[in-house]
């Protein structure tokens, strides 16, 4: 038991400290700058303001003015690690839990993130094609 207890501590800590980590350079910074631009475009297409905040809870962003919620890609709210190595990374880590995998951000988390904003800017010009058209077909 005492040895599976360590190996439990050793492999928690190297990944941890990024020896087996798909990312050895985490920034996490670049995922919630990237959930702010696409929340931004979505909030503003429906007329709800800009970017107001994020639902960790519910996985979705929220606008400023209006009560529609916009889902983030899947699993952006999911914890990094398994819950079977919750209890070990919280021993490590005076009992806080493993982070998320937005906050994580490795480069896969990164190009849906990007891929997930890509989609908000044609969603938002195709929409000004369409409201333009609209608009003139109905000034004609």
């Amino acid at each position: 038991m005492l040895q599976r207890i360590v190996l439990t501590a050793l492999l928690v800590q190297t990944f941890i400290n990024g020896v087996f980590s798909t990312n050895p350079y985490p920034n996490p910074h670049k995922c919630m700058q990237l959930i702010r631009e696409g929340g931004s475009i979505a909030c503003g297409i429906t007329g709800e303001g800009g970017y107001k905040d994020m639902s960790i809870q519910n996985c979705w962003i929220s606008c400023n003015n209006g009560s529609n919620t916009f889902f983030l890609p899947h699993k952006t709210c999911d914890r990094v690690l398994d819950v079977s190595w919750w209890h070990a990374y919280q021993k490590l880590h005076n009992n806080t839990l493993p982070p998320l995998e937005y906050e994580d951000c490795d480069y896969d988390f990164e190009r849906r993130f990007q891929s997930w904003v890509d989609e908000w800017k044609a969603y938002e010009e195709n929409s000004k094609k369409t409201l333009c058209k609209q608009a003139t077909d109905r000034s004609a």
